[in-house]
């Protein structure tokens, strides 16, 4: 048999193949001819251009018809399991089988996703697909947007500034609404009574920016009404944020999912800000090109399940 390294592969198609396969069934060429649809000329002419190319006879002329070689014996396997992979490929996987998936799922997600969303999908899948591993990244909207163009993650969670609609290249399903509270330690004095802004402004506060100091929603509030926020302490994420508060007089503004899912473990409690607006969108993006992927389609309804819990 020729070397393999040898082997032209563009002689290889995937109709001397069937040939092949169909030969070792009916050990006649009339009969795979008149299964496949070809002329029986056009069955010989197959069966010799894959003499060529294993440098091997693989059928014999008998009495009785074809009769395979050892090496068409071996080869027969090998060939089932090429065509078995090619027609996989062109119809796609139907079914997608998550206890017994083992893949590796690269998610961008900045901080509040990666403190409210991303551990429990982490545990989910521990249940439901134990060889499904998470590789997270610290990736905001356009950094995420331009790593899903790259194919360096397979889908980005958290609020985007781009246009949801009307794109063709990247799919956003939006997971659920979420808005922004006040939050502080168990017992603070500003939660006693009636919450106004002028009480708001009277504390001091605690900003979460990885950014450094923002004007943010309570900023602009106060600024309608002539009043001040006092900023006296200044973090990049969210746990720090938490940590700060439980042991200190500090408030700070929260998104409420963040404050409901860390108030026992950090004994915080929270309350509607007396502000208009301040409603955002979290969205799960994908690229296109993932759009029927049997993977991904899984994990947005594992997502979905998650955030109506």
């Amino acid at each position: 048999m020729t070397d393999i390294s040898k082997i032209d592969i563009r002689l290889i198609d995937t109709t001397i193949l069937l040939v092949f396969l169909g030969t070792m069934r009916h050990r006649k060429a009339t009969a795979v001819a008149a299964e496949m649809g070809l002329t029986q000329p056009a069955v010989s002419h197959a069966l010799k251009r894959l003499r060529i190319i294993f440098d091997d006879p693989l059928f014999l002329r008998r009495t009785h018809g074809l009769e395979p070689t050892a090496l068409a014996s071996e080869l027969e396997p090998k060939v089932q399991n090429i065509i078995r992979l090619i027609s996989q490929t062109i119809e796609g996987s139907e079914t997608f089988n998550p206890n017994s998936a083992t893949t590796d799922l690269r998610i961008g997600a900045f901080d509040y996703e990666l403190t409210n969303i991303i551990p429990k999908l982490v545990a989910k899948l521990r249940i439901v697909s134990p060889n499904v591993n998470i590789h997270a990244f610290p990736l905001h909207s356009d950094e995420a947007i331009h790593a899903l163009s790259q194919g360096q993650i397979d889908l980005s969670i958290g609020y985007f500034n781009f246009p949801t609609r009307g794109t063709r290249t990247y799919i956003a399903e939006k997971l659920y609404n979420e808005h922004y509270v006040l939050a502080a330690r168990r017992g603070h004095s500003i939660f006693k009574g009636k919450l106004s802004l002028k009480k708001v402004a009277a504390e001091k506060h605690l900003l979460v920016s990885p950014y450094g100091r923002i004007k943010n929603l309570v900023d602009h509030a106060l600024d309608l009404q002539g009043l001040k926020i006092d900023i006296q302490t200044i973090v990049p994420s969210l746990f720090p944020a938490l940590s700060i508060l439980e042991s200190s007089d500090l408030v700070v503004t929260l998104p409420k999912r963040v404050a409901e899912d860390n108030g026992k473990k950090f004994d915080i409690v929270h309350r509607t800000l007396p502000i208009e607006g301040g409603e955002f969108q979290i969205h799960a993006v994908r690229h296109v090109r993932d759009a029927t992927s049997p993977l991904h389609v899984w994990l947005l309804k594992i997502l979905r399940e998650l955030v109506t819990e």
